[in-house]
């Protein structure tokens, strides 16, 4: 179990396509912003865990081994470079002050939307790892059990990992100085993003 524990803290704390959304968002648009992506991913994660649990109880897991995964992982890895790419258009052509704190609520809602797309490819994974790694490493009577822990444990530290990094973010906004500097580290935010989908897609 410790080593169950220990992959699903390692995957939840990884660099990945939520953080770096997260970073870009929360430097753009505000804590607001980083804590919506961070809401949405948590969303996504604690659908993957029902999922997760709705498979263990039809005895479904084979379709974790079908080409349709492997389908729903490219959709995904697509979506983040189209969002890689609509935060570089962001970046470069800003909108006014006053369009954006008008534009806030938007904008969190959109961030929201961000972050359930950006996790929505782990799907596959975490499928995988729920649905056929616990089983093997677990007693069949306590399968249930450890998948709604690990699950609980995901969904939490996926929270507040990601929006830790978004008051970070925040908080250090000023330390980058002139407003070029920080135009630069959005678009190379926002490449970043790219370049995620894109190794995820090959």
């Amino acid at each position: 179990m410790w080593l169950l524990i220990t992959f699903i803290t390692i995957w939840a704390l990884s660099p990945g396509p939520v953080a770096v959304m997260t970073l870009h968002e929360s430097r753009r648009n505000g804590l607001l912003a980083g804590i919506a992506v961070s809401g949405g991913a948590t969303l996504t994660a604690s659908l993957m865990v029902i999922m997760a649990l709705l498979l263990h109880f039809a005895g479904f897991s084979t379709i974790l081994e079908s080409e349709s995964m492997t389908f729903i992982e490219h959709i995904g890895a697509i979506g983040i470079i189209l969002m890689g790419m609509y935060a570089g258009y962001k970046s470069l052509w800003a909108k006014g002050d006053e369009d954006k704190v008008n534009d806030k609520q938007s904008v969190t809602k959109f961030g929201f939307v961000q972050g359930m797309m950006v996790m929505a490819t782990y799907i596959p994974q975490a499928l995988v790892y729920y649905n056929l790694i616990v089983p093997q490493t677990v007693e069949p009577q306590a399968v249930f059990g450890s998948i709604m822990m690990l699950g609980i444990l995901k969904v939490v530290m996926i929270f507040v990992w990601h929006s830790g990094i978004a008051y970070v973010a925040v908080r250090t906004q000023h330390w980058t100085g002139s407003n070029r500097f920080g135009k630069i580290f959005e678009v190379a935010t926002a490449g970043l993003i790219m370049m995620l989908g894109i190794n995820i897609l090959v």
